[in-house]
């Protein structure tokens, strides 16, 4: 009896025991077939390769902990000097700033009635890059006075007192001017090249044939003023396109050329003219054609030397010769008036306008720097309404009392 218990035991053990055992297999083999967890880096090829993915992941604290790991464990490995190099970089090198926001948050609570556009700027001519309303305008009138002016021209070459060629000038310019903003789709700098080109170039025929040709017909000078007039366009088109010029460099040697033809011509007038009275009889001499032509060349390419030469010791903005070129038209202005009111006659009118501009030129330039260069940066704030509300304060009195004071306070500007 005793046996057949003990085999009953062992019986029940092994049935026991070989589901147990099937259960440990199948248990073993499921681990097997799972992945196996991934050993920490134990060599410095690992770490060094770890802390570069960490690197190119954004991660800086586990690129530093990866490097330092293969200094202080691998200080005589091939990877410790890269990892070195590595770690005084990571010093050296700030963490990358935050993502800046396009458009700034405003300061207080937005006003519907205001709008902030940045400016962008050229950091190699400190220029504003954006061409304005304001410019366009301003080619299209200075265009018209160019024109005009090179009509004026036209008659006191030609003798005559017929006003077509002033308007056909001013109008053919203008007109100009309005299509080339219209098609060339020009920048800031091209605007007094292509000004400068089309105007100097019929300029300077007309004032060469009036110096080189006195007696040459009328209609001999309008017609070869006429044909560099048409040739001047399509080289102004094909030198805006291909030059980037600093666009206030541009304009100071332009507006110079300008002015030292408008002087010149202003000053022979004024100066050349006198009264020679003989008994009872005045007689009034003025400079011949040769001698006004001459002038105008002499001033015309002198004033565009003078203004190269100002422009590369300078960094002068467009828009502040434009205001001083501005300043010298109400400088002649006022100096026409004045001239023609004091009985000066010719002369006076001549007089007048060469020292007005002179006036307005030099006024305009010393007063106007702050428009060159970059403006600095700053944050516009949209003014709050004003507004006041009353307040209740206290004020020691003579015997250490405390009296109440009634006021107004707030936001008044």
């Amino acid at each position: 009896m005793r046996r057949f218990r003990v085999g009953f035991s062992v019986a029940c053990a092994a049935g026991l025991a070989w589901p147990c055992a099937a259960q440990a297999r199948a248990t073993a083999d499921t681990w097997t077939e799972a992945a196996p967890a991934q050993a920490p880096e134990t060599t410095a090829a690992e770490l060094s390769r770890a802390g570069d993915a960490a690197l190119d992941a954004g991660d800086r604290e586990g690129a530093r902990a990866a490097f330092e790991r293969v200094v202080r464990e691998f200080p005589s490995s091939p990877e410790a000097p890269g990892a070195r190099r590595a770690l005084r970089a990571l010093t050296l090198t700030p963490a990358a700033p935050l993502a800046v926001p396009t458009t700034a948050p405003p300061a207080v609570a937005p006003n519907r009635d205001i709008v902030i556009r940045n400016e962008p700027y050229s950091l190699r001519t400190a220029e504003r890059l954006r061409l304005t309303t304001w410019e366009k305008l301003d080619f299209g009138v200075t265009s018209f006075i160019y024109g005009a002016s090179l009509g004026v021209s036209l008659g006191v070459a030609t003798h005559s007192t017929d006003t077509a060629p002033v308007v056909l000038g001013a109008l053919g310019y203008t007109v100009g001017a309005v299509a080339f903003l219209a098609a060339a789709n020009p920048d800031r700098g091209d605007l007094p090249l292509a000004l400068g080109i089309v105007s100097y170039v019929p300029m300077t025929t007309l004032l060469v044939s009036a110096a080189a040709y006195p007696n040459a017909s009328s209609k001999s000078q309008a017609a070869a003023t006429t044909i560099s007039s048409v040739l001047s366009i399509p080289i102004a088109v094909v030198a805006a396109h291909h030059l980037d010029l600093d666009p206030g460099d541009t304009q100071l040697v332009r507006d110079a050329g300008f002015w030292g033809l408008v002087l010149s011509v202003t000053g022979t007038m004024a100066v050349g003219r006198h009264v020679t009275i003989q008994g009872d009889v005045g007689y009034e001499t003025s400079p011949t054609t040769r001698s006004i032509a001459t002038a105008g060349l002499v001033g015309l390419y002198g004033g565009l030397g003078l203004g190269l030469l100002a422009a590369t010791h300078s960094n002068v903005s467009l828009e502040r010769v434009r205001v001083i070129t501005w300043g010298g038209y109400g400088g002649a202005l006022l100096g026409a008036l004045v001239g023609a009111s004091d009985h000066g006659g010719d002369r006076g009118l001549w007089g007048g306008i060469t020292i007005g501009s002179l006036v307005g030129l030099g006024l305009t330039a010393a007063t106007t720097g702050s428009l060159d260069g970059i403006p600095p940066e700053s944050t516009s704030v949209a003014a709050a309404s004003p507004r006041c509300s009353p307040i209740v304060t206290t004020s020691a009195g003579p015997a250490g009392s405390h009296v109440p004071l009634f006021g107004l306070g707030g936001n008044l500007f």
